[in-house]
């Protein structure tokens, strides 16, 4: 299992920000219009929380696959993340919107630094002794 560990970004807290991206990967594969009452609040991913109750980060999988619903809509996700330029909005939403499916790891953006257990056990993420 693999980490990210999401930022604030202007009004968006650290947990809604990485609540709304786990929730918005989902909706490309069960987009808002097609989804039953039982998926309203469908993940992909789950959200943990550092014991400061501040930092909170995504436990990925970066290979897993995610279908791409003829219907999905990225514009809400790709919003998620500011700091891409133009182009990388761009290439996002057509990598995403151009496949059937793709796994999670080829849409990371390259700003995005990928944690694994060690690094945060090291970072009081974790208490390894529980």
């Amino acid at each position: 299992m693999s980490y990210i560990i999401v930022l604030p970004e202007g009004f968006l807290t650290s947990e809604v920000r990485a609540k709304s991206i786990t929730r918005e990967l989902y909706n490309i594969t069960a987009p808002l219009a097609v989804q039953q009452e039982y998926q309203k609040d469908g993940t992909v991913f789950g959200v943990i929380t550092h014991p400061d109750g501040i930092q909170h980060a995504l436990q990925v999988d970066l290979s897993y696959v995610i279908p791409v619903h003829p219907q999905a809509t990225i514009e809400k996700l790709v919003s998620l993340f500011p700091e891409l330029n133009e182009t990388e909005r761009f290439n996002l939403a057509s990598y995403v919107l151009n496949n059937k499916e793709f796994p999670f790891a080829h849409i990371v953006p390259s700003t995005t630094t990928v944690r694994d257990y060690d690094y945060m056990v090291e970072n009081g993420w974790f208490n390894p002794e529980v």
